[in-house]
């Protein structure tokens, strides 16, 4: 055998030892990307997990369901059936509780009851559930075809709530500790006007 057969046998093993470091070194480096990656993914998700939990009112659109059926019917639903029925083609039967009266929606996280106290007036409560219940704001709002009138506290359960079974008047409401809101809609006094308040006209 000639010196350059054996120089080349020679670098034949330390060239595969290297080809062999090399992929190793790649094997380890796209391992601990896909660690990261996947570290970093979980967190996102869990994120995403957590932040959806904090529960999200949607009590306006329910209010523009009402006065639209409102205007097709002449009077407000008399529970959240009747506005399945004829507004969302049935699409939230299953949240429906069996006497109407309430909805439940668990993509945000919220409760609604349905109080219909004339063809022209109701009050809806949106009370937060979920995991992250208590750091949301539980809700009350009155209802006419032209006016709202809003009313915030923290955070109840659907116990406290169901306690009352009618309109509450301001002092039930107190003493849940709801505070009336004012929005710019509503910021006029009722003497410019000469309308009362709607708690004034039901007598609270």
């Amino acid at each position: 055998m000639n010196n350059r057969s054996m120089q080349t046998a020679a670098r034949q093993p330390h060239t595969e030892s290297r080809g062999r470091l090399r992929f190793t070194y790649l094997i380890f480096i796209g391992s601990l990307l896909l660690m990261i990656v996947s570290i970093i993914f979980s967190a996102f998700t869990a994120h995403r997990s957590y932040e959806a939990q904090l529960p999200q009112q949607n009590i306006e659109q329910l209010v523009r369901d009402m006065r639209q059926f409102h205007q097709q019917a002449g009077h407000f639903p008399r529970d959240f059936r009747e506005l399945d029925e004829r507004l969302w083609q049935h699409a939230r039967r299953e949240r429906i509780t069996g006497d109407g009266k309430s909805l439940s929606s668990p993509s945000n996280n919220y409760h609604y009851t349905l109080l219909t106290v004339a063809p022209d007036s109701a009050c809806i409560w949106a009370v937060p559930t979920g995991a992250r219940a208590g750091e949301a704001a539980t809700h009350f709002w009155y209802v006419t075809p032209t006016r709202v009138e809003r009313w915030m506290g923290a955070a109840l359960t659907l116990e406290q709530v169901s306690v009352v079974k009618d309109v509450p008047s301001e002092s039930q409401l107190a003493l849940l500790a709801m505070t009336k809101q004012t929005s710019p809609s509503d910021a006029r006094a009722p003497s410019d006007d000469g309308v009362f308040s709607i708690f004034s006209l039901l007598g609270f």
